[in-house]
């Protein structure tokens, strides 16, 4: 084999090296939106805000895009764009060391971070989780990074408004659930989730559960804001059988 034969190969393996490497970088490129390195996790039941309004979006979306047509979730898509939907498991503070009142302040309990100041909007017009009162569910967290840390679910209180953004004096003082280093498990609807039992508080109405994940090696905390409404079960009507 010739110098010439030689060189020319060389030339063409390392060609074709560059173009499968440029090929890769523009798959990565495309790729709509990926993930923050920073997200780790979120409640998908009861839902979390960020959660319901990026199943919303996703399912009404098309190509990578969010459509969602709940009026919260329109709004904050029009607010903070895309970045809290794609990411609805990073609502966090990576600086909060536990001392979760002190870093943040009324009205930023269900977006602490500016790129999710959206979902700090108050109303009832969220999408809503039904929930039983008094019963015990099993509460779902998704685990998109695994770190362990004590969960810590509040509840508001009787006769909060609403109306006005979420404040620290709306929940009850003491959590009505407390859970540390709970166990996984597969096949969550976002893949690998945290899970345990909770029996819930005697509420009634509409009502926000708001989750607090403080990481035991790291002083990250993540926050969730789920709405929900309590009812109680519909009876069920029975057609009286007249004796014969």
């Amino acid at each position: 084999m010739t110098l010439y034969n030689t060189l020319g190969r060389v030339r063409a393996t390392a060609l074709a090296a560059v173009l499968v490497l440029l090929a890769a970088a523009a798959i990565v490129v495309a790729q709509p939106n990926p993930p923050a390195a920073n997200a780790h996790g979120g409640l998908t039941y009861p839902a979390t805000r960020t959660y319901a309004c990026y199943v919303d979006g996703i399912q009404n979306g098309q190509g990578g895009d969010v459509n969602p047509q709940n009026p919260m979730c329109q709004n904050a898509l029009a607010v903070n764009g895309n970045y809290p939907f794609y990411n609805w498991f990073g609502n966090l503070l990576s600086n909060a060391d536990g001392n979760h009142q002190e870093v943040i302040p009324d009205g930023n309990l269900c977006g602490p971070q500016e790129s999710f100041s959206a979902f700090r909007e108050p109303g009832t017009q969220w999408p809503t989780t039904t929930l039983e009162p008094g019963r015990t569910i099993t509460v779902s967290y998704n685990a998109w990074a695994k770190h362990p840390g004590t969960w810590t679910q509040y509840i508001t209180k009787d006769g909060w408004d609403p109306s006005q953004p979420l404040a620290w004096d709306d929940l009850e003082p003491v959590p009505f659930d407390e859970v540390t280093n709970p166990p996984l498990r597969p096949g969550g609807p976002q893949g690998d989730e945290y899970y345990w039992d909770v029996t819930l508080p005697d509420k009634s109405g509409y009502h926000i559960i708001y989750s607090i994940w403080t990481r035991s090696d790291s002083p990250e905390a993540f926050y969730n804001c789920a709405d929900v409404d309590f009812r109680l079960p519909t009876p069920t009507t029975r057609t009286p059988i007249t004796p014969v």
